[in-house]
Order: structure tokens, then sequence, then C-alpha cells
């Protein structure tokens, strides 16, 4: 049963993410566009990925704020905008050379191995590369994660009714992607931890149906 919302902008990533045999059981994709109390309505968790249309998440927070009071969980990865969310985030350079000059060495020197996310993550594989830095949090929210310089990575909050966790990972895009091996060690934590269901073991595939492959000689 498909108990996560993933809030989709039209990113391919995203949608390999979500269609991939391993979690289109788990995720429901919702455009963007038609985000709405409805289009949420039964489900236990929503994701809000990198690379989305914030004017319209801004245009459409109490969706996500309504569902928060519920008890409910949002994940929100990458960037993010100041006009919905209540914090600040700064663009940083990303560092994707980090694994061949020190590989021992991501770019988060804080974790809280604690969290059921990164319970059991080994540090290359709880960070790969950020998208900048929060700069302001909410006042009652928790760090999870912070780089070396002592900036937020990722934090959480109970505050909103529910449990809204921000970071500038973006672990469903890359995955999506399918250039960073190792991702569904963190995918399968996250997934697990939104919605309870535990994904199959093994590397994400890509359904490639999908796409019309399977039509290719």
């Amino acid at each position: 049963m498909q108990t996560i919302g993933l809030i989709f902008n039209g990113v391919w990533s995203q949608y390999a993410m979500a269609t991939a045999p391993k979690y289109r059981a788990i995720y429901k994709l919702i455009y963007v566009h038609d985000l709405s109390d409805a289009a949420v309505e039964g489900l236990e968790a929503l994701v809000v990925p990198f690379q989305s249309n914030q004017q319209e998440l801004a245009r459409q927070k109490e969706v996500m704020y309504n569902f928060l009071k519920q008890g409910k969980k949002v994940f929100v990865e990458g960037d993010s905008t100041a006009d919905w969310l209540d914090a600040q985030w700064e663009d940083r350079p990303v560092n994707n050379y980090w694994w061949v000059e020190s590989p021992n060495n991501p770019p988060v020197s804080a974790t809280n191995y604690n969290h059921p996310i990164y319970q059991g993550l080994t540090p290359r594989q709880a960070c790969w590369h950020t998208h900048g830095v929060y700069t302001r949090i909410p006042a009652h929210a928790g760090i999870v994660q912070s780089n070396p310089a002592g900036e937020i990575i990722s934090w959480e909050t109970h505050d909103y009714g529910g449990t809204l966790f921000v970071t500038t990972l973006d672990p469903i895009v890359e995955h999506g992607v399918q250039q960073i091996s190792h991702l569904d060690n963190y995918v399968d934590r996250l997934t697990e931890w939104l919605s309870g269901v535990k994904p199959a073991p093994g590397r994400m595939t890509v359904d490639k149906a999908l796409y019309g492959a399977g039509a290719l000689v």
C-alpha cells in the first residue's frame, strides 16, 4: 500500500526513484500542482525532494502543515525557501570530489546516529554531499547533522503536531540518478522510518518499460 506521498515536480530522477520496483508499492507520486488536502488523505508521510517547485509549495504550504497537525511526517531535502519553511537555507558549493581526496572524511562531521534514519549507517552512508546549509532553524528544532564548520545540515522538530525533518542532503534525487552505489542504505532506512515498511533488500533498479526502453531493439 502506498503510504508515502512524493511531491513530484517533473524531475526524471524523482520519478525514477518513486516508480522503481523496490519502492513503487510504498511511494505515491503527487504532482506539485495537484497538491491538496484530498490528495494526501490516507498517507502517513510526505517527501519534498530536491529540485522542487518552491513557489508552488509556498502557495500550498497549508496542506503540509495540516498534514503535520495530524501527527504525521514530512521529510524535506535539498534546497528550500523561507516562504513556506520557518528556516533560512543558504547555497554552498557542492563538493563531489571528497571521496577521491579523502574518502573517510565526508562533508558532515557530526551526526546523531540515534535517529532512526541514521541507525546502523556508516559516516559515508549518512552523507555523500550537501546542497547548502541552514543558517536559521526554528527555536524548537533539534540539530541532527552539522558540517565541520558547525553549520546545520539536517534538523528536526515535532512542534507542528507531527515530525518535520529537513536536510540539505538529496537522497531521493541522487538515488534516482543511480550514480552513488550505496544510497539504498539511506533511502531504505528513510522509507522504513516514514512508512513503517522495510523495502526489499538489494540494489534499486529502474523499470525500463516505463520509459519505452522495452521497445528498443
